[in-house]
């Protein structure tokens, strides 16, 4: 990513320490989805230590925090009746279908964060297209380590989101949704293969 440094939450803290890291993340600024900036001030240093997930912050030449996604694996089920003939073909090299009950099961890397720091000027930030592809280019890294080919992600229902994911560059494909009661907020499930 151009003009940008990609780095893992877990090399910043063995560089600067944990106190510094935290102080770093206190000034993540997401209005457009508070849950991206809870996650950031509050869960990505601990995930990151207990190996949930892993946080990767985009830092300008300014070396200020402009954005943030955070990855991790996660089994995933998923309907096979709902999917095309072509998505059927190409998720079975990494799933197994269960023929009893017609769903896929196969692990697959989650999107789990994905989000600007709007504290900074919009100038200064990487675009979703940026963004985008400093995810992949870690997946691309870890897929030739060991394996994997499926990209999973999930967010609100949203046009520009659902936009987004599904545009030309990124098609991301619809293969599910999910309702949290606890936010009272619909999901839409979205997978890539890569």
């Amino acid at each position: 990513m151009r003009d940008y440094t990609v780095v893992n939450i877990l090399d910043l803290m063995d560089a600067i320490g944990e106190d510094e890291s935290r102080t770093i993340l206190s000034g993540f600024f997401c209005p457009k989805n508070a849950e991206i900036e809870t996650f950031v001030k509050k869960n990505a240093i601990e995930f990151a230590k207990r190996k949930i997930s892993i946080t990767y912050l985009v830092i300008d030449n300014e070396s200020r925090v402009v954005a943030m996604f955070a990855l991790t694996h996660k089994a995933v089920q998923i309907m096979s009746a709902g999917l095309s003939s072509t998505v059927r073909k190409k998720i079975q090299r990494y799933a197994q279908l269960d023929e009893e009950t017609g769903m896929f099961t196969l692990s697959s890397f989650l999107i789990g964060q994905f989000g600007k720091n709007y504290q900074y000027p919009k100038a200064s930030m990487p675009d979703g297209e940026q963004l985008m592809d400093a995810v992949f280019e870690i997946l691309e890294q870890v897929q030739h380590q060991i394996g994997g080919g499926v990209v999973y992600l999930e967010c609100e229902e949203k046009p520009q989101l659902l936009e987004f994911y599904q545009n030309e560059t990124n098609q991301f494909k619809i293969f599910g949704e999910r309702f949290s009661r606890a936010e009272g907020i619909k999901y839409i499930q979205l997978l890539k293969i890569f």
